[in-house]
């Protein structure tokens, strides 16, 4: 069993076997084009697979109870991660990629093409820029929450939620010490293979 199956397992993720080959797919795109576009950090296949592929689908489970048949957007989505992995994922839901840089932007456009993805769209340009409004608002490796907090405040929907993907909890709560106006949750989330701390933290408006 290869390494990406195994971690799906562990996970409990049921993949269907078009979502397998898009996922491996777009492993390929980001072995293709990593070296010269700079796309992501790794040494080899596993740390691949695992820091990036398996600590995106890790978080499936959460964003999928949370967005229902809502709207996704992802945020500085850059090679994809979250965004392309949740929209492969949760194929009944519309997904939104806001990125600006446009070799990111060109690369993610072949990603869709390739992988055949009719529920993804792209956003190519800053945050502060986009005025539509979403159910689900997520992002990983992205700025700090206190940076981006009012931007995300704005694009998302009334009753929504802000997922980020994060690591260490006494981070989390340091970016979050001044913020006021939100409840937060904590989720932890192992990721296959890894062993370090992972979460995914929600806010959502005060009511």
């Amino acid at each position: 069993m290869d390494l990406l199956n195994e971690g799906l397992e562990k996970l409990k993720l049921t993949a269907t076997a078009e979502m397998r080959e898009r996922l491996d797919i777009f492993k390929s795109e980001i072995e293709l084009f990593n070296p010269t576009y700079k796309l992501v950090g790794y040494e080899e296949e596993d740390d691949l697979i695992i820091r990036h592929f398996l600590d995106c689908l890790a978080g499936v489970p959460l964003i999928e109870k949370e967005l229902g048949d809502g709207c996704l957007a992802d945020l500085g989505s850059g090679a994809g991660f979250p965004g392309i992995i949740l929209a492969i994922m949760l194929d009944k839901n519309e997904v939104v990629l806001i990125e600006r840089m446009k070799r990111r932007v060109d690369f993610l456009r072949n990603v869709i093409l390739r992988c055949k993805l009719t529920n993804v769209r792209i956003i190519d340009r800053d945050v502060k820029e986009v005025n539509e409004h979403f159910d689900v608002v997520t992002c990983r490796a992205f700025h700090p929450i206190y940076d981006i907090i009012k931007d995300v405040d704005r694009i998302m929907k009334k009753d929504g939620a802000f997922m980020a993907y994060k690591g260490q909890r006494s981070y989390v709560e340091a970016e979050l010490s001044d913020l006021v106006g939100y409840t937060r949750r904590f989720d932890e989330i192992k990721v296959p293979f890894l062993d370090e701390p992972r979460m995914i933290c929600t806010l959502k408006r005060e009511k």
